[in-house]
Order: structure tokens, then C-alpha cells, then sequence
């Protein structure tokens, strides 16, 4: 996946240093904004030290994070490098601010994104934010560590409340108040054509309507000329300092075909796994997926063979054989396999297809990983797959049954 990229950073109207940092170093595929805080410019010198720690953290691993693309595990790999660089850069603010008083108290927020063939990951401390614009909608798929977006998530706020609250900038997490931190990290799948924005808090209090966001980063000239965002925090009032780092990716002739990345979303989306799913879950759980075409008579998996996953038919059909005897047909919009996301499973029956056909899998080892690595996130999914196999037991229509080897307990 080819991008291009441009950023902007200015102190804003009523602040008389900045202490903003940001970072676009394409080698690496790295992008970073840092929104430092403390007295006496301690808060340039902590995002700056976050930058250069977590920067330098990504350069070493450079040969394994181009690699890391081209491997089926590299996806996961690359969530634990980006999390592990921002680790590094907590624990080397907090002892500098513990190092002198000068700098004690200081600290900032980070959001990285690291761009490795058309897998993206992110991750994040803080307010400075990411958001995703693809086909003209915008999605917020960083999550604020302040205390008022908390209030509002445990129910304590509205969101309206919780927009003009006295806690909008207490910060619940950043780098370098503790020694360590906790990161959120994701996972996605960049689509040519897709544009990104990365921005601390001095843009984004000015974004209380996706429209705005929507209107400035569909400019034509954006990508190479970033002011209009700049321009557009200042007319606002300019209370804070304002960065932005801004990112479009670009067709190439290594891009996947925009088509493919799409109707696997929109599948998802519309299962029961992807049931109350953010943008930003989906897209996470986007990653474990492929897309397999089926020719006429072409077999898709065979009885006693170790299921790979779960199978949902997005067209043509499948006829169900057990022992060489037609017993049912999977049609567009079944699923066959959903218990083998639980625990490693031999096919109970022989699937071939009755027409061209395509499917979608969900590979049962990425999933699982998916689930282990993002606990809040394999809460929900386990919550949906538990609810949908409920409801198929309920409705007397229990799921095929599932052959399990010795290396899993029935369940």
C-alpha cells in the first residue's frame, strides 16, 4: 500500500510556547502526535523524549516490522511491537521527571500509527486522537483517556455533559506519569482511498460535529497542504496548541481490491458476531478474515479435515455430504462451523460447492488470538457467539455437530 502524508503544528492563539511534537518518518512507515504537559516547557521535552524513545524502539525492529506484513502472525507481532515502543517511551519520561525538578509532573499524550503493506496498527495513551475517513464517513477510532469520557461511558455523564464537563481534559492516562501504562491498540485494514488524521486536542475540541471533520479532510489539497485545519482550530478560538498529521492511502498494484475489504466488513457487520460492534471492533475483528473463491464441484473442506474457522456463504451454495450422501445445502448467508471458534475441530461433513460461490472465514487461530489479546473485545465476540448458539439450540435447530480431536474438551 502506497501513502503520502503531510503535517502542520502551531502554538495557536493563546499559548505562548508549543508543546506539541509530532513525527512522519516513511521508512518506517511510522506516524506520530504528541501533546506534551508540564511547567517550564517540561511538556515539549516529554513528547519529544516520547517520540525519539518510541521512534527509535520502532527503527530497531525495522527489518522485522517490513517483514511482519507478509506473515501470517506479523499482523499480532506488530500490535506487540507498537505497544512495547510505547512502554519504552512511558518508562523513559518517568524517570527523566523523576530525574530532576524541573521536569517533575511532566507528561504527554502519544498516538502512533505504523502503515506496514495494507495493515495498519495504532496505538494510543491520551486525548490526541485518530480518526478514519473512508467513503466520506468519519470514524473515531481512538478513545479518550479523560475523566469525562469515562464518566460518560460508565453512564455517569451524557454526552452532551460530558462535552462541556470541568473533567473534558483531565487525563486518566498518558506517558511518563507512571512508570508503566496502559495501551490501546488496533488493528486494521487500510483501503486505497482511505484518509487519515492524526491530531492532538487542540483540533479536535473544535470537532463537535463529524461534519466539520468530514468537510475539511475531503479537500482535495488536504494531504499536501494541512492549513485549512490549522485555520480552522484558530477561527474556533485557538485555546490550546494544534497539530495534525494527515495520511491518504493510494492505489497501487499491491493494493487488495477495494471490493473484497468492503463486502468482508459489511459481512461482519451483519453477522451475529459483529452484533453492537464499533467501527473500530469490527475493523479489528476485520483482520482475522479471508475472502476464498469456489468453482462449481470444487470441495471446500472434507469431512474428518481439522476446521480451519467458521464459514460464512456470501453467494452460491454448498452441498452438505456426510459419507458420500447429500443431507442438507448451506446457502448465501448461512454459516457452518461456528463452534470451531471455540475449540479446534475435525469437519463433521464434506462441503462442495453446487455453483461458483465465495465465502468468508474467520480463521479460528487469528481469532483466538484476537480474543486473548483484546479481552473487553473477545468479551463481546465469545457474548455473540455464545447468544447466536443459544438461539439455534432454543429454535431446535442446533448446530451441526462438531468432531472434536484430543487436544480440546467438549464444550
Amino acid at each position: 500500500m502506497k501513502v503520502v502524508a503531510s503535517a502542520i503544528s502551531d502554538r495557536g492563539r493563546k499559548r505562548e510556547g508549543n508543546e506539541d511534537q509530532y513525527l512522519i518518518d516513511e521508512s518506517l512507515g511510522l506516524y506520530m502526535v504528541c501533546d506534551g504537559m508540564g511547567g517550564h516547557a517540561a511538556g515539549e521535552v516529554a513528547a519529544e523524549r516520547a517520540i525519539a524513545i518510541a521512534s527509535a524502539r520502532i527503527l530497531a525492529n525495522k527489518e522485522f516490522v517490513e517483514l511482519l506484513s507478509e506473515t501470517p502472525d506479523g499482523p499480532f507481532q506488530m500490535l506487540k511491537i507498537a505497544e512495547e515502543a510505547v512502554q519504552a517511551a512511558c518508562q523513559g519520561v518517568f524517570h527523566l521527571a523523576n530525574s530532576s525538578s524541573e521536569y517533575a509532573g511532566m507528561g504527554t499524550t502519544l498516538t502512533m500509527l505504523i502503515i506496514a503493506g495494507n495493515k495498519a496498527i495504532m496505538a494510543h495513551v491520551g486525548d490526541s486522537r485518530l480518526y478514519l475517513m473512508r467513503k466520506k464517513k468519519i470514524h473515531q477510532l481512538s478513545v479518550d483517556h479523560t475523566l469525562a469520557n469515562e464518566l460518560y461511558q460508565s453512564g455517569g455523564l451524557t454526552k452532551e455533559e460530558a462535552a462541556t464537563s470541568q473533567y473534558q481534559n483531565v487525563l486518566t492516562r498518558c506517558v511518563g506519569s507512571q512508570e508503566f501504562v496502559k495501551v490501546d491498540t488496533l488493528l486494521f485494514d487500510l483501503m486505497p482511498r482511505d484518509r487519515l488524521l492524526l491530531c492532538s486536542d487542540g483540533l479536535s475540541n473544535y470537532f463537535s460535529d463529524p461534519a466539520v471533520i468530514a468537510d475539511l479532510l475531503a479537500k482535495p489539497e488536504i494531504v499536501a497542504q494541512p492549513e485549512p485545519l490549522v485555520e480552522h482550530a484558530n477561527e474556533s478560538g485557538g485555546a490550546d496548541n494544534i497539530t495534525a498529521v494527515v495520511i491518504e492511502a493510494l492505489l497501487d498494484s499491491d493494493s487488495p481490491p477495494v471490493s473484497d475489504t468492503e463486502e468482508r466488513l459489511e459481512t461482519l457487520r451483519r453477522s451475529f458476531l459483529g452484533r453492537k460492534l464499533s467501527v473500530s471492533r469490527l475493523l479489528q475483528l476485520l483482520s482475522t478474515s479471508a475472502m476464498f473463491h469456489c468453482n462449481s464441484d470444487k470441495t471446500l473442506i472434507e469431512m474428518g479435515d481439522k476446521c480451519p474457522g467458521m464459514f460464512f456463504v456470501i453467494e452460491g451454495s454448498f452441498r452438505v455430504l456426510d459419507d458420500d450422501i447429500v443431507e442438507s445445502e448451506l446457502s448465501t448467508g448461512e454459516c457452518f462451523g461456528e463452534a470451531t471458534l471455540i475449540a479446534p475441530a475435525k469437519s463433521p461433513a464434506t462441503l462442495i460447492a453446487s455453483e461458483p460461490s465465495r465465502v468468508l472465514i474467520v480463521d479460528r487461530k487469528k481469532f483466538n488470538r484476537l480474543t486473548r489479546r483484546m479481552p473487553r473485545l473477545g468479551n463481546a465476540l465469545l457474548r455473540n457467539l455464545s447468544r447466536h448458539l443459544s438461539e439455534r439450540i432454543v429454535s431446535s435447530e442446533a448446530p451441526r455437530p462438531i468432531s472434536l480431536d484430543d487436544t480440546g474438551p467438549l464444550i
